[in-house]
């Protein structure tokens, strides 16, 4: 039980690693989490800094994150599950010609099926001769000088 409360953190620091993990700026979640109010800004930032380079707390700042990255996550895929279900849908039962076409259109898209193709095609004269021929066009205009 005592290696427990070694490794964990006060209810302090966890509210600082809180507020970091949710973005804040590391000087005003300490705010938040200390008794600051007779401290001086460069005093607060350098606690801050001390405090946000502590292992355990970079640790639970780091574990916040990937917990509330890993919801993002998941509330993306199941909002992409939904639009394409709903898509699916409208691409079966729409009323009217153009909504069922639009909802085809959409899913394949997500689908990767009409995705852009840009062919390059090799040049066929250097660089050289593409100045080459680009002064000799500006001097038959009477801008180039020679």
């Amino acid at each position: 039980m005592e290696n427990v409360k070694r490794t964990s953190l006060t209810a302090k620091q966890e509210l600082f690693a809180a507020g970091v993990a949710d973005g804040q700026p590391s000087s005003d979640a300490y705010r938040l989490a200390y008794d600051a109010d007779r401290m001086g800004p460069p005093t607060i930032w350098s606690e801050a800094s001390r405090l946000a380079s502590n292992p355990k707390v970079a640790a639970r700042i780091e574990q916040l994150r990937a917990e509330k990255d890993q919801l993002r996550r998941m509330l993306v895929l199941d909002h992409e599950e939904a639009i394409l279900a709903r898509l699916q849908h409208e691409a079966l039962t729409a009323k009217t010609d153009s909504a069922r076409i639009r909802a085809l259109e959409l899913l394949g898209r997500h689908a990767g099926m009409f995705a852009e193709r840009v062919e390059v095609i090799p040049a066929e004269r250097t660089a050289e001769q593409i100045e080459a021929d680009i002064l000799s066009k500006l001097q038959r205009l009477g801008i180039g000088g020679a």
